[in-house]
C-alpha cells in the first residue's frame, strides 16, 4: 500500500471521527478532509488533483441531484398524507388498527423516499391524528423511524446510502428489489408484532367519538395541488419503470425524469432548485472525492484483497460481515460514509453475485437505528415530541431501537444464508 494512500485512508478514518463527534458542520468536514487528501496526493504520491476528480463518481452525484428534484415534488404533492387521513378514519379510533395504518403507509413511501423526508411528511401529521384520537403518539415516531428504514431496503431511491452502494457496487436495481423486498416485507412484520406488544398496555383503545374535530375533516384538504398528487404517482411509475428496464443507467433515468419534471413546473422550477439540499450534494461530493483518493491508491483493491483473504471467499461469511459490520460493529458512524466506503469493496468481490452488494445495504439502513446515536430523523423525532410536550427517553429509545435492530440483523443473515445458493 503507498504511503499516500494509507495517509488518505487516515484521513477518511479521521474524518469518520470527527463526523461522529458533531462538534463541525458535517459538509464542511468532508469537503476539508477531500481537499486535505488532494493535497496529500499530489505532495506525496505525485497525483494531480485532475487525476483525482476523474476517479469521482459524477454519475453518482448526478443521480443523488435528480432524486432530490423528484422526492422534493412527490413528497409535497399531499399524495401520503390524503391516503393515510382516509385510512384512519376507517379505523374508528383504535389504537392498533391506526398503528397499523401509519406503519404500512410510511413503509410504502420508504422506497420512494429517503428516511429524513419520509418523517418529516409524517412525523407532525402522526401527532396531530394521535392527539385527534387521544392517543400516545410517542409509540407511532418511534416505529415510524424503525419502518422508514427498513422500507427504504430494496430501491436505490429509498436513501442516500442506497443511491451510493447500487452506483459504487455496480448493483443491478432488480436484482436488489428481488433479494431485498421479501426481507423488507419480513422485517415489516417482525416490528409490527414487537412493536404491538411492547406497546400493549398504551395501545389501548378507548371511546369512539364520531364527532371528533379529526373526524370532520375531508381528506382532500391534505392535497396541496392535484397536477402535483397526479405528476407525483406518474412520476414514481415511470422512474420505478426506467430503473427496472435500464439498471445500468439509472442516473440517465432519474435526470431525464427530474428534468422533465422541472421543464412541466414552469416557473416553480426555480423554486425547487432552490429547495435543493445542496449542502447534501456537496457532502456526497466530498466523500466520493475521498473515496476517489482511496482508489486512485489502489487503498480499496488492497482491502478487497485483504477482505477476501479473510473471509475465503466464502459468501456465507461474506453475507455476515457486510451485514454485522456497518449493522452494528461500526454502525455509530455515519451510514453514509460507511456505505460509501465499503461500496466498492463490495464490487471487487469475486464471483458477480449481488448477495454481498445487499447485504451491506440492508447493514447500512439497519445501523441507522440499531445505534441510533446522531442519526438524523431520530433527533427530529426527538426534538418534535418534546415540542409537544411528551417527552422521549434517549435510553429507552436506545434500549427499544437496539433491541429491534439486533432481532432485524439476525433475520436478514438468515435471510441472506438462505438464499445465497440461488444467488452464487
Amino acid at each position: 500500500m503507498e504511503i499516500a494512500g494509507i495517509i488518505c485512508l487516515i484521513i477518511f478514518i479521521v474524518t469518520l471521527v470527527v463526523l461522529l463527534i458533531e462538534k463541525f458542520d458535517d459538509t464542511a468536514v468532508v469537503l476539508f478532509s477531500m481537499g486535505l487528501a488532494a493535497a496529500v496526493l499530489y505532495a506525496v504520491g505525485g497525483y494531480g488533483f485532475v487525476e483525482m476528480l476523474n476517479a469521482m463518481n459524477w454519475d453518482t452525484i448526478l443521480f443523488v441531484m435528480a432524486m432530490m428534484i423528484i422526492i422534493s415534488v412527490v413528497g409535497s404533492s399531499g399524495m401520503f398524507q390524503y391516503t393515510a387521513l382516509i385510512l384512519a378514519k376507517r379505523t374508528r379510533g383504535d389504537p392498533r388498527k391506526v398503528f397499523l395504518v401509519f406503519m404500512t403507509i410510511v413503509f410504502v413511501m420508504s422506497p420512494f423516499i429517503p428516511p429524513l423526508p419520509t418523517i418529516i411528511i409524517m412525523a407532525t401529521f402522526t401527532v396531530e391524528i394521535c392527539r385527534g384520537l387521544g392517543i400516545d403518539f410517542r409509540p407511532f415516531l418511534i416505529g415510524e423511524i424503525i419502518v422508514a428504514d427498513l422500507g427504504s431496503l430494496p430501491t436505490p431511491i429509498g436513501s442516500i446510502p442506497n443511491l451510493l452502494i447500487v452506483r459504487l457496487a455496480n448493483l443491478d436495481v432488480g436484482s436488489m428489489f428481488v433479494i431485498l423486498m421479501p426481507l423488507s416485507v419480513i422485517l415489516l412484520l417482525v416490528t409490527i408484532v414487537f412493536l404491538l406488544n411492547y406497546y400493549k398496555d398504551v395501545l389501548v383503545p378507548g371511546k369512539f367519538d364520531e364527532t371528533s374535530e379529526l373526524f370532520q375533516v375531508d381528506p382532500r384538504v391534505m392535497i396541496k395541488s392535484r397536477f402535483d398528487f397526479y405528476l407525483s404517482i406518474l412520476t414514481l411509475g415511470v422512474l420505478m419503470a426506467g430503473l427496472i428496464l435500464v439498471p445500468n443507467e439509472s442516473a440517465m433515468v432519474a435526470v431525464l425524469v427530474a428534468s422533465a419534471l422541472l421543464v412541466i413546473s414552469f416557473d416553480r422550477a426555480k423554486d425547487l432548485l432552490q429547495q435543493l439540499s445542496w449542502e447534501t450534494v456537496f457532502f456526497v461530493v466530498g466523500l466520493l472525492g475521498l473515496v476517489a483518493s482511496l482508489s486512485v491508491t489502489n487503498v480499496v483493491t488492497d482491502l478487497v484483497g485483504g477482505l477476501v483473504a479473510l473471509v475465503g471467499g466464502n459468501m456465507y461469511i461474506a453475507a455476515f460481515v457486510f451485514i454485522w459490520v456497518p449493522g452494528f460493529a461500526i454502525g455509530i458512524l455515519d451510514t453514509t460514509a460507511v456505505g460509501a466506503l465499503m461500496a466498492p469493496v463490495a464490487a471487487e468481490f469475486p464471483g458477480g453475485s449481488p448477495i454481498v452488494a445487499t447485504s451491506l445495504v440492508a447493514g447500512v439502513n439497519m445501523g441507522g437505528y440499531t445505534i441510533p446515536f446522531g442519526d438524523a430523523p431520530n433527533m427530529y423525532v426527538v426534538s418534535l415530541a418534546e415540542e409537544n410536550e411528551s417527552h422521549i427517553s434517549w435510553a429507552e429509545f436506545i434500549k427499544l431501537a437496539m433491541t429491534v435492530g439486533l432481532i432485524h440483523l439476525a433475520t436478514a443473515t438468515v435471510y441472506m444464508f438462505i438464499i445465497v445458493p440461488f444467488w452464487s
